[in-house]
């Protein structure tokens, strides 16, 4: 009988590939932020109590309170039953290994940070050409100056903004603790983790520095043409959240960290490509393989995504449509059975097909018979 920090120690053992990208990615970073001097401690801390609370804390303590409500609803006189019948050692183990995953990603994510706004030190050069590019491909108007016209009112633009916000946060973030403590299969997990690893570090540094750009926020200051985007920028300023606060004053915050080289979290100015899209696409990608209905929902939130970071003037749309190009390529790659030393595609659908056709027996024993159950 495999005792819990066993299978714990085994779960962590069949993560090394993903923590060997974690420490490549690391390592590599820091061998250009260093010698520059760019290097914030304060921003770990921010992070780490931050992702905790949010990962370690808030989505469990949502969890465990959602699953108390449905085993109390399966039987009412033994509450804890219907719980207890389904979460066995290795499922324990299984999340257990996964919280230390999710605190794995505490430096990754410092570390991105970090590299973000180093890579915007030496000043934007690509914003002119994906802008004109933007408007050529949207018959010569700006994506961002059309939908304020269509969409310059105020409770439409709080919907936009509770969904590129909170919303995006608690739907990637959700995705991200979902595939780390409970995925339907390791094929799916394996392959989310690259792939989220790929687009943070791929995408929102090495492209992000092919062609640094601020985006339509940032386009009066980095090219000197405040006339473009004026009217994009006044409609983003005219609007305010219940609070007060509005998404021009976060712009702001950022500018001021950017001209100042100050820390702060999330700085760095980076339009292209749109980490935002590129997240919500992965998440949609793996919900293509779980569930229509999911995959629906994914689809619908990559859209309102798209809009969202063209609508506040954080991208061109362009931005996001090379983010969908790229994560899209990206999945496809994954699947192919021979990487990575992974099962076929078609295991793995089948895998997922008698999970929802034969689903894991009560393992309850009757009240006062013996514990015939094998560990």
């Amino acid at each position: 009988m495999q005792t819990l920090l066993k299978l714990t120690q085994n779960e962590i053992i069949g993560d090394r590939q993903i923590y060997s990208m974690i420490a490549i990615y690391i390592l590599s970073a820091n061998i250009i932020l260093i010698p520059a001097g760019h290097i914030f401690e304060n921003l770990f801390i921010e992070y780490t109590i931050s992702l905790v609370i949010l990962d370690i804390v808030t989505l469990p303590a949502i969890i465990i309170a959602g699953l108390l409500i449905r085993s109390i609803l399966a039987d009412p006189h033994h509450p804890t039953d219907w719980l207890r019948s389904r979460i066995d050692r290795r499922r324990a183990a299984r999340i257990l290994a996964g919280l230390v995953l999710l605190l794995a990603f505490v430096p990754f994510m410092a570390t991105f940070t970090a590299m973000k706004s180093f890579i915007g030190l030496s000043g934007f050069t690509a914003d002119v050409p994906l802008a004109d590019l933007d408007r050529w491909l949207h018959l010569g108007v700006d994506p961002a100056v059309f939908l304020h016209r269509v969409f310059d009112y105020g409770v439409v633009w709080r919907f936009f903004a509770a969904i590129y916000g909170p919303g995006w946060m608690l739907w990637v973030d959700g995705f991200v603790f979902w595939m780390a403590v409970a995925a339907p299969t390791p094929d799916i997990r394996k392959r989310f983790f690259i792939g989220y690893i790929f687009a943070w570090a791929v995408l929102g540094n090495v492209v992000a520095w092919l062609a640094i750009s601020a985006g339509p926020a940032f386009f009066a200051q980095v090219t000197g043409n405040a006339d473009r985007f004026a009217s994009v920028l006044a409609a983003v300023g005219a609007h305010t959240l219940p609070d007060g606060s509005g998404i021009r004053d976060i712009q702001t915050y950022l500018w001021d960290l950017y001209v100042s080289r100050s820390s702060g979290f999330g700085m760095g100015i980076s339009a292209f490509p749109s980490l935002h899209v590129a997240m919500v696409t992965l998440c949609a990608l793996v919900a293509f393989e779980i569930s229509r209905i999911l995959a629906i929902v994914g689809v619908i939130i990559v859209i309102l995504i798209e809009m969202g970071s063209v609508l506040f003037g954080w991208h061109y749309a362009i931005d996001g449509y090379f983010s969908i190009a790229v994560m899209a390529a990206v999945w496809g790659i994954l699947r192919r059975p021979y990487l990575l030393g992974r099962p076929s595609i078609d295991q793995s659908r089948a895998a997922l097909h008698h999970l929802a056709e034969y689903p894991e027996p009560d393992r309850r024993q009757p009240r006062g018979a013996p514990d015939t159950k094998m560990h």
